[in-house]
């Protein structure tokens, strides 16, 4: 099935979106693009078009009825567009949402193709403000250098019988609510060994997070849900440009480790203690790291910026606090930089009980 203008992927579905307020759906779809750098591929009315990382996704109108098709190339992919798509509708008009019926769905009640369980191996200081946790999964085949993150999906403190996500009856994921809701935090795979079937991520400890109190107390045998792997990946350049605070240095030691060895550029990295931080990162004969104490929310992002200024040439990457991230890409919109070849994310925001590596 052919879904996109722009060329076949092997993936493929559509829903019919019923009752759905689409000129706001519409509005939410073209913010997201803006937001994160996404290519527009067309947009004149009957539909549509933006193409992302995963794949592409389509609104179109034909005969005053209103439907959404998504293309991937790979089905973990296809499930993630879907989803999003599916949040977007739920944000907009629950009851709508609701009405959703993917064409490929996946029998109501199942897992979610993309969630699976896990038994943590370990978890232990790595150094003064990180845990290394390791955990046993059932299948990392699709974690590779191309989607480097993944939710950690914890279940309710001392809940004996968590509940997991399941399959809806349109093919969108339910997940529990109320009491029975889990927390799902953002990480970086810092190591995955597919053959082992061990994943190991490192997680930044702060007063006051919920995964810091549970992976400070978490016990071998614990079980937990892994959803992804999803989010940004290795960039393929050899000339970069790294600004992060504590909760992207997972993703900057991954980075250096996949650079290739005739790469260069250098690494802005702020801590909150003194600095540098105790953190092991990997050397990389190319790239030189410069420390700094952390400062505003926004420093950072003012360093890139002037630095950009003097070396555009460079690939950015880019992940600190949310208004961080938003003063960056809004300097990159405003001075013609296509963030479609960059990485500018918020990995925390100011509220204190969401922050964590990544949230």
């Amino acid at each position: 099935m052919t879904l996109s203008p722009h060329g076949d992927f092997a993936h493929g579905a559509e829903t019919a979106l019923p009752g759905l307020d689409l000129a706001a759906l519409r509005k939410a779809l073209l913010a997201q693009a803006r937001e994160h750098g996404l290519e527009v591929l067309r947009d004149d009315g009957a539909s549509l078009a933006i193409a992302t990382a995963y794949g592409r996704c389509r609104l179109i109108v034909e005969a005053g009825a209103a439907r959404a098709e998504v293309d991937s190339p790979r089905a973990d992919w296809l499930f993630a567009l879907k989803e999003a798509l599916s949040e977007h509708a739920s944000a907009i008009d629950p009851a709508a949402a609701q009405r959703l019926r993917w064409s490929d769905a996946a029998p109501e009640g199942g897992r979610p193709p993309n969630f699976q369980l896990a038994e943590i191996l370990s978890a232990a200081p790595l150094c003064r403000d990180f845990l290394r946790v390791t955990a046993r999964a059932e299948d990392l085949s699709a974690y590779g250098d191309d989607a480097i993150h993944f939710r950690l999906v914890l279940p309710p403190p001392g809940d004996p019988a968590p509940e997991w996500p399941r399959i809806g009856p349109g093919g969108a994921t339910i997940w529990p609510k109320g009491a029975k809701a889990l927390h799902r935090p953002v990480y970086t795979a810092r190591r995955v060994d597919a053959a082992r079937g061990e994943l190991t991520f490192d997680l930044f400890v702060h007063e006051g997070g919920r995964a810091s109190a549970w992976a400070r107390s978490v016990a071998a045998g614990a079980r937990v849900g892994l959803a992804g792997p999803g989010g940004g990946g290795v960039p393929r350049t050899r000339r970069i440009a790294l600004y992060a605070d504590e909760t992207g240095y997972p993703a900057v030691a991954r980075i250096l480790e996949a650079l290739p060895p005739d790469a260069t550029g250098h690494a802005v990295l702020s801590a909150a203690g003194a600095a540098p931080s105790s953190y092991p990162l990997p050397t990389h004969p190319g790239v030189r790291l410069r420390w700094l104490a952390q400062g505003s929310a926004t420093r950072l992002a003012r360093i890139a910026i002037a630095e950009r200024s003097d070396d555009p040439a460079r690939s950015l990457w880019f992940a600190a606090e949310k208004a961080g991230a938003q003063m960056l890409r809004d300097w990159c919109r405003a001075n013609g930089v296509d963030l479609r070849d960059h990485h500018v994310a918020a990995y925390w925001t100011r509220d204190e009980s969401k922050r964590g590596n990544r949230t």
